[in-house]
């Protein structure tokens, strides 16, 4: 990543309003959003993890919500490597980034 992007980091305790939080933002500069909640990265923990609804997914681009099986490792090293690939990705079409959870927003 180049050190000119900006990254915003949003967190907070839980039911704090990150995700709306997040998904205004997102809308306001046009960005999209990365998942960094690590319950979020899970299928099978939609209810528990209070994944952002079906409706916001359509308005704002997300990111690695709900890909991974429970039944699989996955470490918080693995999660970088993806959303390096995901920020690259984004940067590269000239988007602004978000992450949720912890969310990040990268400009």
């Amino acid at each position: 990543m180049d050190l000119k992007s900006k990254i915003f980091l949003i967190y907070g305790s839980t039911a704090s309003g990150k995700s709306n939080f997040a998904i205004k933002l997102a809308k306001k500069i046009k960005g999209e959003i990365i998942n960094a909640d690590s319950m979020q990265v899970y299928k099978e923990l939609k209810i528990l993890s209070a994944r952002p609804l079906p409706k916001n997914y359509k308005n704002i681009k997300h990111h690695l919500y709900g890909f991974k099986s429970v039944k699989k490792n996955f470490s918080s090293g693995d999660w970088l490597k993806l959303a390096n690939k995901k920020i690259l990705d984004i940067k590269k079409r000239k988007k602004n980034t978000y992450s949720c959870g912890w969310y990040w927003i990268i400009l």
